[in-house]
């Protein structure tokens, strides 16, 4: 269970970064929230013109949730918690910060997609993703109604 949530959270993020081809207007920022197999989540998309320059997923992960019971209990898995993440960290243009609170652990996951290398990404195992190509790129308005029917709701646009 421990491994599942920082997958589910991990799958969440590659699914964003994964998602898109359609074509709108100017520089806007939209961020979602909602909750997911008892997470708390928060996406935060900055696009130009539709495209999807830069994401951050923050979820907050209780302690229960990794059938744990304290912050000190989690901290001493920080190397296995970390392990997971490991294989993303390696790749330019990610950025990943863990904070353990005091009944919850907060996974945040910055992506730079101006300068992220997809292919690089989809080579991460377990990371399944469609190649995008030169002309493609992940639209806002697709990744909002995907992460939308996620159940995830748009609280800032």
């Amino acid at each position: 269970m421990k491994k599942t949530a920082f997958r589910i959270s991990g799958l969440l993020f590659l699914l964003i970064a994964t998602l898109g081809l359609a074509a709108c207007g100017s520089e806007e920022t939209v961020t979602l929230k909602g909750d997911q197999m008892g997470m708390s989540m928060e996406v935060t998309l900055d696009a130009k013109d539709d495209e999807v320059t830069h994401q951050t997923v923050k979820t907050d992960i209780p302690y229960t949730t990794m059938m744990l019971e304290s912050k000190e209990e989690a901290e001493k898995m920080d190397e296995e918690i970390r392990a997971e993440l490991e294989p993303f960290e390696d790749i330019e243009g990610i950025e990943i910060k863990i904070e353990y609170g005091e009944d919850q652990l907060t996974q945040t996951i910055s992506v730079d997609l101006t300068t992220v290398d997809m292919e690089e990404l989809n080579s991460v195992p377990g990371a399944s993703l469609p190649a995008i190509e030169d002309d493609e790129y992940i639209s806002l308005e697709e990744t909002v109604k995907e992460l939308e029917d996620a159940g995830l709701e748009v609280v800032e646009e």
